[in-house]
């Protein structure tokens, strides 16, 4: 489905006072066609951000089958992409057999023969650059198969407060990846945006869609399993879609993914992570990274909760992530699972 977003240009409407008392707010009803006409009231218009322009890339891994009688659509080859990002063809990769340079290390039969289309979005991130109100970028999971859970993150990118999206495309930097998932994203205090994001690997073990995550099956052993990482749209980066910061050079003087964790050991396994940035130049800790997710423990059936920090530097650079630090967990269990971190004005998470 289409990424729908409602903008307002109208007066705000008054709020209802909330009485003393967490969660004690007066409540009332309204009839369908009262709320329908609010839209027109307050001049609210529906922008359908991802229907703009036309999105593929070339999967790591291709999954062909057909299930239209749940209403899917399949993977089917690009019709011709018009938003200028780099789709992994051969004419934009020639030097890689046409395909992204993540993907070179991928085992026989990987990746897919050639670039797929955006078919379905899901899971959106919508954020306000605090430097200029009317840049926002969303995010989302984009499919080439949506029967077979086959994405990589997307973005899309507005200039004018949300009335037009010119630019998107995928997020670059993880197509070596089965999947890259989880949309989340935040400014940094120059304008620059993060995408912390979730990749990890398998292979379809069947025609049903049922996956490998055996280690000896993933599809590209130049990768690790799974990790979780940054890629960095810098503030300068204008109407390419393709100018993202997916690499850095780490204080040991290696250059790489920007990973925050990798895990390829398969036992504890990283997910729900979430990402805040301090953009209050008053504080303290101003343009303070926080990188939080959680690792699952299957065999042990629990989850544990850790961030890690770096400093956003300008240009979209950042300082060495710091070690992992395990967060508190409530009523000292260790069964925590989602993480939704905000920085107050005092700078305190």
């Amino acid at each position: 489905m289409p990424v729908v977003l409602a903008i307002g240009t109208g007066p705000a409407p008054a709020l209802a006072q909330a009485a003393p008392g967490v969660g004690n707010i007066p409540q009332a009803t309204q009839t369908n066609t009262a709320y329908a006409r609010s839209y027109a009231r307050h001049r609210v218009t529906n922008i359908f951000a991802t229907t703009q322009k036309v999105s593929c890339y070339r999967p790591e891994v291709p999954f062909f089958t057909v299930g239209e009688a749940r209403g899917y659509t399949g993977m089917t080859p690009c019709p011709g992409a018009t938003t200028g990002e780099n789709t992994g063809s051969a004419d934009q990769n020639p030097t890689t057999r046409g395909i992204y340079p993540n993907q070179v290390g991928s085992a026989p039969g990987y990746p897919a023969a050639r670039p797929m289309l955006v078919n379905n979005h899901s899971e959106s991130d919508l954020r306000v650059d605090p430097l200029n109100p009317n840049h926002i970028i969303g995010s989302s999971k984009w499919f080439a198969s949506a029967e077979g859970y086959n994405h990589v993150l997307g973005f899309y990118e507005s200039w004018d407060g949300g009335k037009t999206w010119p630019v998107q495309g995928h997020i670059p930097g993880y197509e070596g990846f089965s999947d890259d998932t989880d949309p989340i994203g935040a400014f940094d205090g120059y304008g620059n945006y993060y995408s912390l994001i979730l990749p990890y690997q398998f292979a379809y073990a069947n025609a049903t869609g049922s996956k490998l995550y055996q280690k000896s099956k993933l599809p590209n052993p130049a990768m690790p399993a799974e990790a979780v990482s940054v890629s960095v749209r810098p503030a300068d980066a204008n109407t390419d879609p393709t100018d993202w910061i997916v690499t850095r050079t780490n204080a040991d003087g290696v250059t790489g993914p920007d990973f925050v964790l990798m895990d390829d050991n398969q036992g504890q396994e990283p997910d729900k992570q979430w990402i805040a940035i301090d953009t209050n130049p008053y504080s303290s800790h101003y343009n303070t990274i926080y990188a939080m997710f959680v690792t699952f423990s299957f065999a042990g059936k629990v989850s544990k909760a850790y961030v890690s920090t770096a400093t956003a530097l300008p240009g979209g650079h950042h300082t060495d992530w710091t070690p992992l630090q395990r967060l508190p967990s409530e009523n000292a269990s260790a069964s925590d699972t989602y993480l939704l971190p905000h920085v107050d004005p005092s700078g305190v998470v």
